[in-house]
């Protein structure tokens, strides 16, 4: 059956076949290939390459190798740090170094420094005369040696006080003299010699000189046998001896040895010293 044109009968159409029906509408479409999904099935002579999948590697740090999927799961150890077995080489190297420049340097310094030593030691060898020519002169000042009199007035070697004469010992001294008529005094009270120990008191004694007289008149000497020394010196005109004992039989050399005897005044009358005061 056919239809009109439309817009009446113009001759400029003309009729067309009806389309036919398929005995079958349900299959439709099922004969004939699938139509194309995508670009590459559409343009004839291409064909898309298969996907490649990467799967992503680890993190920095981090050992490679297999990694497990369940979530949450621990991350292997991280990458162990790399062997420094690279620089002991390097070490090794400068430590040899510093031992070979340390060793050329002793061989350079060690002959030059037993060169010196050794100089000196040649030298005064080679100098004697000249050691012995320097050597300073004996000087001519006075000595201050006992003279042969100081001698045998029983002056001993050692120091003296300032101020004060050559110390005089109780094993030999004479006894006209300052220093004699002290320890004249000092050994006859010590061994109870009355008549010695007046001989040298003078005819107007101090007040001290006459206590100390009688009471050396009353009372017994202990006679202890010490080594005495005595020493005389001009104060303000008149004169001072000192009479007593150290403790280690020296001369006196110190105010400390001092305070261990009488301090006397002598004077002198016909011809002989006497001991007019004392002082303790």
């Amino acid at each position: 059956m056919t239809y009109p044109p439309p817009g009446g009968e113009n001759p400029q159409y003309q009729l067309q076949p009806e389309p036919q029906q398929p005995s079958d509408p349900y299959a439709q479409g099922y004969n004939t290939p699938p139509p194309p999904t995508n670009y590459y099935q559409q343009q004839p002579g291409y064909s898309q390459p298969p996907p490649q999948y990467s799967q992503p590697g680890p993190p920095m740090g981090v050992q490679p190798g297999p990694y497990p999927t369940a979530p949450g799961s621990v991350l292997p150890p991280p990458i162990p740090p790399a062997k420094q077995g690279g620089n002991l080489g390097v070490i090794l190297a400068v430590v040899v170094g510093l031992v070979v420049v340390l060793g050329v340097a002793a061989v350079l310094l060690i002959p030059t420094l037993t060169e010196d030593d050794e100089d000196p030691q040649a030298g005064e060898g080679d100098d004697t005369s000249t050691s012995e020519s320097e050597e300073p002169a004996p000087s001519e000042e006075p000595s201050t040696e006992p003279t042969e009199e100081e001698s045998t007035d029983g002056g001993d070697s050692g120091a003296t006080l300032e101020g004060w004469g050559t110390p005089v010992s109780s094993e030999s001294f004479d006894a006209n003299t300052p220093e004699g008529a002290a320890l004249t005094y000092r050994l006859a009270s010590d061994t109870d010699d009355d008549a010695a120990l007046q001989s040298v008191v003078c005819a107007s004694p101090s007040d001290n000189m006459e206590f100390d007289v009688e009471w050396e008149l009353e009372y017994d000497g202990g006679d202890y046998g010490f080594l005495l020394w005595s020493m005389s010196k001009e104060e303000n005109g008149e004169t001072k001896v000192w009479a007593g004992w150290t403790l280690d039989d020296l001369p006196p050399d110190s105010e400390d040895d001092l305070s261990s005897g009488y301090t006397f005044t002598a004077v002198e009358e016909d011809g002989a010293w006497k001991l007019c005061d004392v002082e303790y």
